[in-house]
């Protein structure tokens, strides 16, 4: 893919959260073009790993932090505390404690849609196509690439399944996902959301 078609950042960002689908306000995605809350395409603040956030809400947690951490993706109260780099790729898992293996952004979402409601707003739908968390593959779409997260660690996917046109590697995110949709009461349990 040439760099005329990769999708750039509007600059500035209007709001700094750690992943596609968590964004307050229609404009607030990546590229400025979404039309509501939730529907944005990329994070708009990106940084590689664990406390190296600027600001609020920019935490993505799955490799590196706390099995607390591990239960607030992108809830992060201040700089310095959020836990692992964004954006958190829909293959992405939590590495550890009673959600070990379960998807971070299914529960990054979650979050994000109860704040919503709490706040009395509506949240459209992630991109279609997108709607379990961003692939790297769609990631890849972005200027500059937004699957850099984690990268310091030494391995460039980090905590996620390899996904690069591999088939068995697609078809073996796809069942991650699903067990992780299955499971997914058990993890707002695990993580008392519900209180």
């Amino acid at each position: 893919m040439s760099d005329s078609t990769k999708i750039p950042q509007k600059t500035p960002p209007l709001e700094l959260h750690a992943c596609m689908g968590l964004n307050a306000c229609k404009g607030h995605g990546w590229s400025g073009n979404n039309d509501c809350a939730g529907t944005g395409d990329c994070a708009t603040n990106r940084h590689p790993c664990h406390t190296l956030n600027d600001c609020k809400g920019q935490g993505g947690c799955g490799l590196f932090g706390t099995t607390v951490e591990f239960c607030t993706p992108g809830q992060n109260d201040c700089s310095f505390q959020g836990s692992c780099g964004t954006p958190i790729l829909a293959s992405r898992y939590i590495t550890q404690g009673p959600n070990k293996g379960r998807s971070v952004w299914l529960l990054a979402r979650k979050l994000f849609e109860e704040r919503m409601a709490k706040a009395r707003r509506t949240a459209g739908p992630p991109p279609a196509g997108q709607e379990n968390g961003p692939t790297t593959e769609y990631v890849a779409n972005f200027n500059p690439p937004a699957s850099q997260s984690c990268g310091n660690s030494g391995e460039r996917y980090c905590s996620y399944a390899f996904e690069n046109h591999d088939n068995e590697r697609i078809e073996r995110r796809k069942e991650f996902i699903e067990q992780s949709k299955k499971d997914f009461p058990n993890t707002i349990k695990n993580c008392d959301c519900d209180s």
